[in-house]
């Protein structure tokens, strides 16, 4: 383990004592420490008021143990500085060495995270950190996650909003952007927060039918009412590796009675880019399924007109970053016209 031990009120007791004395206490410190480790620990001045320690060789048990003594050590000690006798405290912070560590910056990150804690705690405690603890917390995390996101695909636990597109030229019809999030005890959740977890369990084929089942059933309500209406819909990044997904659409698309071309399916530039083969067979297969196909954040990369010679795009949705301060800023403006000029073009 390491353990980080940091004086408590430090600028209180260098008021008491001076800076001269400081160096005296900080010696009888050092010593202390090194009193209590073993010769094959490693003992150090990490900081101004901050010792560090490096202890192998003893199990976790016995590790926490020593973090105890070199607390109660501290908290039963009178350090003697030139005519003067302070009290001490410390806050220890532990961050136990395990295979799971990736590294020393994360070490470190977490000593000093754990030392914060017990001094936010009151101080004249110990604090520790137990990557293995910590993985088996994030796993039970991660399975009550998947569990809300199965009960979302199964139950209807998800929810669409319709964000509405204005047509510049008066376009005839509708058009909205399909936004998903999934309904919890305290409210909405956004995409950012479940989509991770399903990616790493596998989930998002079921979450991209489920999007696409159901925004063809207000279509098909819309269809009927003679409304004219086009949705973009967002598909997941595993979207263009389900090779299963074109003829389910195509059935659904058939079962629906809708026509393909009033559903566009956006993909960002950067996926598209990485996955350029695939995303070149789906945006042709969308293309015999009548579907439109959309890059958004377009335009975040170094050449995004290169790209239109490879897939065909119907639409280009142009990355957020050029719509900052666009009033104001001549240098956006110039570039969404010239990215205009060139998208018709």
């Amino acid at each position: 383990a390491v353990f980080y031990i940091e004086i408590d009120n430090y600028r209180k007791v260098l008021d008491q004592i001076g800076v001269g004395g400081a160096d005296l206490m900080l010696g009888d410190v050092a010593q202390l420490l090194k009193e209590t480790a073993l010769p094959q620990d490693v003992v150090a001045r990490f900081a101004d008021h901050t010792f560090t320690v490096v202890v192998s060789g003893r199990p976790h048990e016995a590790l926490i143990q020593f973090a105890e003594q070199v607390r109660k050590r501290f908290e039963e000690r009178i350090f003697d500085v030139g005519k003067r006798s302070v009290s001490l405290t410390a806050s220890v912070g532990v961050c136990l060495l395990t295979e799971k560590v990736p590294g020393s910056q994360f070490v470190l990150d977490k000593v000093n995270e754990a030392a914060r804690k017990a001094q936010a705690e009151g101080g004249n405690r110990i604090q520790v950190f137990d990557p293995a603890a910590q993985d088996k917390a994030d796993a039970a995390k991660d399975r009550e996650w998947l569990e809300m996101i199965k009960r979302a695909v199964e139950k209807d636990g998800f929810v669409l909003f319709y964000q509405p597109i204005i047509s510049l030229q008066g376009q005839e019809g509708e058009f909205y952007e399909v936004l998903l999030r999934m309904q919890g005890d305290k409210g909405e959740i956004m995409p950012g927060q479940f989509l991770p977890i399903a990616e790493r369990f596998g989930m998002l084929p079921q979450i991209d039918r489920w999007v696409v089942d159901h925004v063809l059933r207000v279509l098909q309500e819309r269809h009927k009412q003679g409304r004219t209406t086009t949705f973009f819909v967002k598909l997941t990044p595993q979207a263009i590796d389900d090779g299963t997904l074109l003829p389910w659409l195509a059935q659904q698309l058939k079962a629906a009675r809708v026509p393909g071309d009033r559903l566009v399916f956006e993909m960002p530039e950067s996926m598209v880019v990485t996955h350029l083969k695939q995303a070149k067979f789906f945006q042709k297969g969308l293309e015999q399924l009548k579907c439109g196909f959309a890059l958004e954040k377009f335009g975040s990369g170094l050449n995004s007109f290169q790209l239109l010679k490879h897939v065909g795009a119907n639409y280009v949705k142009l990355d957020r970053t050029y719509m900052a301060d666009l009033a104001k800023s001549a240098e956006h403006q110039a570039k969404i016209k010239d990215m205009c000029e060139q998208a018709h073009a």
